[in-house]
């Protein structure tokens, strides 16, 4: 220990060993005994407080190798016996009363010839029971938002970004991978936080895909892709709508639009190919929603064909086609129309009903106009006139 100072700083202590010209520098080692009977001694590293100004620092600093690597740092807890557990690392800022608290940075150094170090951090694995757990999470504030958690790649100056890559872990024999989940967190009074899953746009190139997909399975039904928007509050007085669904092309503003392509996958060599289900939901007291299809509108050139085609059979029947109004308890059951388009400034658009041209050794198909039967009135009329 040096001396107090009255007026003037205190005296250092230097711990150390000399250097050597033709061998290595000896070693510094501070080793506190152990015990039999009670626990170890401790081993303390604390800076001097201030009064007045800031604390001092703790600096722990390897050897620089002028030719060859600089020295390593290392931190470890020491090996657990036979019914304890090894010691922990903890690594904290201390609390502020009236400004930030400290930060913790953990990084490692540029280089000029190489490739910048790697920083890696491994959570133990268990034999008996699960492997440790890893989090990351930010602040939280009572008074303001919290802190945010940011994970991004370097930059490429000259070539490409780095990946980011999130995933879990293959699973053994008996058990199934871990899951993923990205969630934002609930909202007591407010709105819930967004989760946006997006590539950056491109300026002299074409913008990156995102690419949503489940895994196949060899035994069993491969995995399901569902896109479920949020629903309204559950409860007495909810009157809030359901969150929608969209699936968007890209605008081209250019040239065209990026299209919207829903299909099922091929069948394989005993079943068939998956269905396609386009449906409303039902409703209790009101209208059930209504399914619309068609194209937008054109300023400078035709609208776009909307067109529904069955596939052909090559040892079976074709598919059918049908489209039917729908049914109704009480009232009077939906209509079912097919009209031309309105030519405004040249003729309407045609209504061609035909069936299909036979082969060698059949007959077209029939074309039926019928209305339906009548219980207890009269049954439908069918009318065919021009306007």
């Amino acid at each position: 220990s040096s001396g107090t100072s009255q007026t003037g700083n205190s005296g250092a202590v230097l711990l150390g060993s000399g250097s050597g010209t033709a061998g290595r520098g000896g070693a510094a080692t501070v080793s506190v005994g152990s015990g039999t009977s009670g626990g170890g001694g401790s081993t303390q590293l604390a800076s001097g407080g201030s009064a007045a100004t800031s604390g001092g620092s703790v600096l722990a600093r390897t050897g620089e190798g002028t030719a060859a690597s600089g020295g390593a740092i290392r931190i470890s807890s020491a090996n657990a016996g036979a019914t304890g557990a090894s010691g922990a690392l903890r690594f904290a800022s201390g609390s502020s009363k009236g400004g930030n608290s400290g930060r913790i940075c953990a990084g490692t150094g540029a280089s000029t010839a190489g490739r910048g170090g790697a920083v890696r951090v491994v959570i133990g694995s268990g034999t008996s029971s699960a492997g440790g757990a890893l989090v990351l999470q930010a602040g939280s504030s009572t008074e303001a938002t919290g802190g945010g958690a940011g994970v991004a790649s370097g930059r490429g100056a000259g070539t490409s970004s780095g990946v980011v890559r999130v995933r879990g872990a293959n699973a053994g024999g008996g058990g199934s991978s871990g899951r993923l989940a990205f969630s934002s967190g609930t909202g007591a009074t407010g709105n819930s936080g967004g989760a946006v899953l997006g590539s950056g746009t491109a300026t002299a190139g074409r913008g990156g895909r995102a690419l949503a997909t489940a895994g196949s399975g060899t035994s069993g039904a491969g995995g399901g892709l569902a896109l479920v928007a949020g629903r309204d509050a559950v409860g007495a007085g909810a009157k809030g709508t359901g969150g929608r669904a969209v699936a968007l092309g890209g605008e081209g503003t250019a040239a065209s639009s990026g299209a919207v392509e829903v299909t099922s996958a091929k069948g394989g060599a005993s079943g068939g190919s998956g269905r396609l289900v386009f449906t409303s939901g039902t409703s209790k007291s009101g209208n059930s929603g209504a399914a619309s299809f068609g194209s937008g509108g054109a300023t400078g050139g035709r609208g776009g064909a909307v067109s529904a085609a069955v596939g052909s059979g090559t040892s079976g029947a074709g598919g059918a086609v049908c489209a039917r109004g729908g049914a109704s308890t009480a009232a009077t059951g939906g209509a079912c129309a097919a009209t031309g388009g309105e030519g405004s400034a040249a003729s309407g658009g045609a209504v061609r009903v035909a069936s299909g041209n036979a082969g060698g050794a059949g007959s077209s198909g029939r074309l039926v106009f019928s209305s339906g039967t009548s219980q207890t009135g009269n049954s439908g009329a069918v009318l065919l006139g021009s306007g």
